[in-house]
């Protein structure tokens, strides 16, 4: 009798330990308790434990997803979606199209600029930068891309992302206008009109539009410099004879 109860005992456990062994992964939506625990689901997927409920989340790395253990799984991600969980609030990424760039913002991925140039957005150590390709004046901008440029869609003009809005920093009538060269804007400025802003180019000669004066960049301004019977350009040297 009394061994009997023992073996039964004995069962009752293994089956106990091969239920637990056995106990699949929640799904999407169900109750949780430990903040940011992360499960693999499978090699490219894993759910994470935010604000009390699972969300799925992509691992799209080479490493993927990695079991670490019961709630301790690594998801290595370089690229987000939109509406993801996110854990460093206030972190710059790209969307996985690299057509966007992407804020942690309570808790999840949300999108704040387009990435419209040839290099789309690109992530590094530092964080993600964004090519905005050609731009209007006044389009919003984050405080990540303060101080990157963009042409406008017509190309005479080169903005720059100033306290939140693209705003022109110089205009672009010579040959070419404004365009990307590599992974460059060049604006050529050789011709310009008196009071033409002018940022990053001081010192830097034009001719004005009637070919009568020359100009030169002076505190963010074109500004008159001489009187020339003609003033030309040959490339980029402004000529004044």
């Amino acid at each position: 009798m009394h061994t009997r109860q023992l073996v039964t005992v004995a069962v009752v456990a293994v089956i106990s330990v091969l239920a637990v062994a056995c106990k699949k992964p929640g799904k999407a939506g169900d109750a949780c308790k430990k903040e940011w625990a992360t499960d693999c689901t499978d090699k490219k997927n894993a759910l994470v434990c935010v604000s009390g409920k699972l969300e799925a989340v992509g691992c799209r790395d080479n490493v993927g997803c990695m079991d670490m253990g019961d709630g301790d799984d690594n998801c290595s991600n370089g690229t987000q979606n939109v509406g993801e969980p996110c854990k460093d609030e206030g972190n710059y990424s790209c969307s996985v199209d690299t057509k966007a760039m992407l804020k942690c913002a309570s808790k999840h991925w949300t999108k704040v600029d387009e990435c419209k140039g040839q290099h789309g957005c690109v992530s590094n150590a530092q964080g993600a930068n964004c090519d905005q390709g050609t731009e209007s004046v006044g389009a919003a901008c984050t405080a990540q891309n303060e101080g990157n440029g963009s042409c406008t869609p017509d190309g005479k003009s080169l903005l720059v992302c100033r306290s939140g809005r693209m705003v022109v920093a110089a205009t672009c009538k010579g040959m070419n206008g404004c365009r990307q060269a590599g992974n460059k804007l060049d604006c050529n400025q050789t011709l310009a009109d008196l009071g033409d802003p002018c940022s990053d180019y001081e010192g830097k000669y034009a001719c004005a539009s009637d070919k009568k004066t020359r100009l030169v960049c002076k505190g963010g301004k074109m500004v008159k410099d001489r009187v020339c019977k003609s003033c030309s350009v040959m490339i980029e040297d402004v000529q004044c004879q």
